[in-house]
């Protein structure tokens, strides 16, 4: 008999445990500790309301994790993780989180709902495109580990922009930031991450990039991960806004570190053009991002 509690009624060991088995063998390892679980709990901006676990005679045999945040007046939902125990896989466990997790979107007044898949998880997909959803975009894993050589975005000194830094929460009142782009990469989400803004020489942004530097136990660089690229639409010099926002964030070029790309949207033609041709290429790791408008 399967049973569905959500996480207040639920001990942070049982969330721990419906989460390490839920995930047992998945694609990529994401194996939590108690302190580990509570810290992506409040990191991921996950809403205790709207997360569940399911229980077999007494024991946590998976999870649907979901958090909401509203976005340009609507409630847009994001269901962060749903994994199933091993041996309780394709016995409708998942769909019974699933729907159970849509019930308290209703109830929360919902919007729209959505959530990322990795590419290969056919079934996985299968059941939510069953319970509504669609697959809105492909979000990439590009990435480039070897330091550059050369000008590969260009002479970073020959534009007419101003460059300066800021913070994430900037972008989001321009009006071209994005209202529906992956839960992650939303400005919520990188409160530590950073952010470069490019202004013509009127003083206004005509492009941003937001992305997440992490640094080793020496305090030297080992990664930078872009979240967000964007420009106004309407421009002409799209492509060179591009290669110059791209060429701050990823500097110091010639640094050893790792480059990559997350869960950006493969429909972002113009960022992808200009990765390809500094020699980002895909890490075999692609997700698919998919939505379901919810029932007014």
């Amino acid at each position: 008999m399967i049973s569905i509690k959500r996480f207040p009624a639920c001990t942070l060991d049982e969330i721990t445990m419906a989460w390490n088995r839920g995930f047992e063998g998945y694609y990529f390892p994401i194996t939590m500790t108690v302190e580990t679980m509570m810290q992506r709990l409040g990191t991921e901006g996950y809403t205790s309301s709207l997360s569940v676990v399911a229980f077999a005679d007494g024991e946590p045999v998976g999870l649907a994790a979901s958090g909401v945040r509203t976005v340009g007046g609507k409630k847009i939902a994001w269901n962060g993780g749903t994994g199933v125990k091993t041996e309780y896989r394709r016995q409708g466990v998942g769909r019974k989180l699933m729907e159970a997790t849509l019930d308290l979107y209703r109830e929360e007044g919902v919007h729209l709902a959505t959530l990322e898949a990795v590419s290969q998880n056919d079934k996985a997909i299968a059941l939510y495109r069953q319970l509504g959803y669609e697959i809105k975009d492909r979000l990439l894993f590009w990435q480039h580990t070897e330091p550059f050589v050369g000008d590969p975005f260009g002479d970073l000194s020959a534009h007419p922009y101003r460059i300066r830094r800021g913070i994430p929460q900037e972008a989001a009142a321009l009006s071209f930031y994005p209202e529906l782009i992956p839960w992650q990469n939303q400005w919520q989400s990188l409160r530590d991450g950073e952010a470069i803004f490019a202004e013509d020489p009127a003083g206004e942004v005509v492009g941003y990039v937001l992305f997440r530097r992490t640094f080793d136990e020496e305090g030297k660089l080992a990664s930078i991960t872009l979240r967000q690229c964007a420009c106004q639409p309407e421009r002409s010099d799209r492509e060179e806004i591009v290669r110059v926002l791209l060429g701050h964030a990823y500097a110091p070029l010639s640094a050893p570190c790792r480059r990559g790309t997350f869960n950006l949207p493969a429909s972002e033609e113009w960022v992808l053009r200009v990765l390809e041709q500094a020699g980002f290429a895909p890490s075999g790791t692609e997700q698919v991002y998919m939505v379901r408008p919810m029932e007014a």
